[in-house]
């Protein structure tokens, strides 16, 4: 999980380095938004054994 989001988050700093436009930064800043939300409540609800419930 930790390596889908950092691997994302430095997709979104290479697309701000290479100066793309300001939409595909956007769009990329808000795909690993949306992956980091599913991937936590798929951890949090998972079956872990870690009690933790919503």
């Amino acid at each position: 999980m930790d390596t889908l989001i950092f691997g994302g988050l430095l997709a979104t700093l290479v697309a701000m380095y290479r100066e793309t436009s300001r939409m595909v930064v956007l769009g990329a800043w808000w795909a690993v938004l949306l992956a980091v939300t599913l991937l936590m409540a798929h951890h949090i609800t998972g079956s872990l054994a870690l009690t933790l419930s919503w």
